[in-house]
């Protein structure tokens, strides 16, 4: 590890400190905000039970470590799991030592919760504040290389994919060719594609990097999902990769989450489908909600529900607007979509903008035609087209209100790029994986960006 990884690290360790012992200093003054609701007991201690237990602080640096909270972090979302998994084992442990102790009773189980709560909030925060300064503000980011014996644009477009997620704390800064010269200082790291990982270019380059990692942009594999098995008496090494939603027991995992998920929706946003049919009806004539049939899992179609965007005769508005934009019609063919739709209503640009339109999808994954993350629900006739191939994975699943697709560009996808991130989902789905689209979503939803 070179000097400038190691002051960062120490920088990022004392963060994680700083925001241990400000999340215990929070849990214990916000405590009597709990007892506005509920009869708490009065504390016989004061917050120094708290802070004197350093061993605690060890035990959740020590899992941070563990599951690789100070080494190579690809983005935001990975540094989320880590903390997340990092600081629930260490709750644990921690309520079994002090039950151990016999200091169950002593200590504040409501302190000792919420101290973990504020943990993973402040860990996060100042993770990416101090990250967002060096790699982004003051670009101190440290100089990485990746392989690239023909200089050609697919290794360029995956340079700048690499480049462009700051928050790993490296910049490509050059090539190495698949036999590098040794340089007397050792390369921190090297990104390898895939395509370039035989086993003499793997052995060329290992004496002069320390750290190598594979990148592949091929839709088939599920790397999300792998595990590393080793036979060291017989120098074998064997990648397991599970695929996705193609397993029995992550499906009934998935739909039991989108049930759960789907009546909590509904009881939030219940006064929504008493105001919005309402405007809808105001706004223009015809039904407030829409159905259009959508193939589902096994390609079985059924009616899928959205709050009625556009017009009921808006066929002829269309076509007049077509014979006098001829040049959108390479558009609406590729997305289906175009900008300025005549045949969208006031309220319907809103809910459209909005994504409010989606809203009663909810009761199709509730009867099970649809889950609230995964593939783009569409017709038969485009799954015939675009998803060829893909067809048989496609199938296999149930469609979503939001995916890949939704946080990736929405509108702004073409059809081909939709269909590989839908594949791309499928094989590599972990309920991680619906979490983070879940609240991309929202962050999407926000922008309004790809909308129309």
């Amino acid at each position: 590890m070179n000097k400038k990884t190691c002051l960062q690290n120490i920088l990022i360790l004392l963060i994680d400190i700083s925001a241990i012992y400000l999340s215990i200093i929070l849990a214990f003054y916000t405590r009597p905000l709990i007892g506005s609701f509920f009869p708490l007991v009065q504390l016989s201690h004061g917050l120094s039970v708290y802070l004197y237990k350093w061993w605690a602080v060890c035990i959740i640096i020590a899992f941070i470590a563990y599951y690789r909270g100070y080494s190579i972090v690809i983005n935001a979302w990975d540094e989320l799991l880590v903390l997340s998994k990092s600081l629930f084992i260490s709750f644990l442990i921690v309520w079994v030592i002090i039950s151990l102790q016999k200091e169950g009773e002593m200590v504040s189980r409501i302190i000792i919760t919420s101290s973990f709560a504020y943990m993973l909030l402040f860990m996060f925060l100042f993770r990416f504040i101090l990250k967002y300064i060096l790699y982004k503000l003051v670009d101190v980011r440290r100089p990485a290389y990746i392989i690239n014996s023909t200089n050609n644009e697919e290794t360029k477009e995956m340079e700048f994919s690499l480049n462009s997620e700051w928050y790993t704390g490296y910049k490509i800064v050059d090539y190495l060719g698949q036999k590098p010269a040794i340089k007397e200082e050792q390369i921190d790291i090297c990104f390898v594609p895939i395509e370039f990982t035989d086993e003499d270019t793997i052995k060329s380059i290992k004496p002069c990097v320390r750290n190598l990692i594979l990148v592949s942009k091929m839709p088939g594999l599920s790397f999300m999902n792998t595990e590393i098995k080793t036979f060291l008496s017989k120098n074998i090494a064997l990648i397991t990769a599970s695929n996705g939603l193609l397993a029995a027991q992550k499906i009934y995992i998935k739909r039991i989450f989108d049930i759960l998920f789907s009546i909590f929706g509904l009881i939030v946003f219940s006064p929504l489908f008493l105001i919005i049919p309402l405007c809808i009806k105001i706004d223009s004539r015809g039904p407030a909600i829409f159905k259009h049939k959508r193939c589902g899992k096994n390609l079985v179609e059924f009616d899928m529900f959205k709050f009625r965007t556009m017009h009921t005769d808006g066929g002829p508005l269309l076509d007049k607007y077509l014979d006098e934009n001829p040049e959108v019609i390479a558009d609406l063919e590729e997305r289906n979509k175009i900008e300025n739709d005549p045949r969208v209503t006031s309220i319907g640009w809103i809910l459209r903008k909005t994504s409010i339109d989606e809203l009663p999808q909810l009761f199709n994954v509730i009867k099970g035609d649809m889950s609230i993350a995964g593939p783009r629900p569409d017709s038969r006739h485009v799954i015939e087209r675009y998803y060829k191939e893909y067809k048989e994975i496609y199938e296999h699943v149930r469609p979503g209100i939001t995916g890949l697709w939704q946080v990736s560009g929405r509108s702004e996808i073409k059809y081909d790029e939709r269909v590989k991130l839908d594949y791309f989902y499928t094989l590599n789905w972990s309920m991680w994986l619906d979490i983070v689209i879940i609240i991309k979503t929202f962050k999407v939803l926000l922008s309004g960006k790809g909308a129309y």
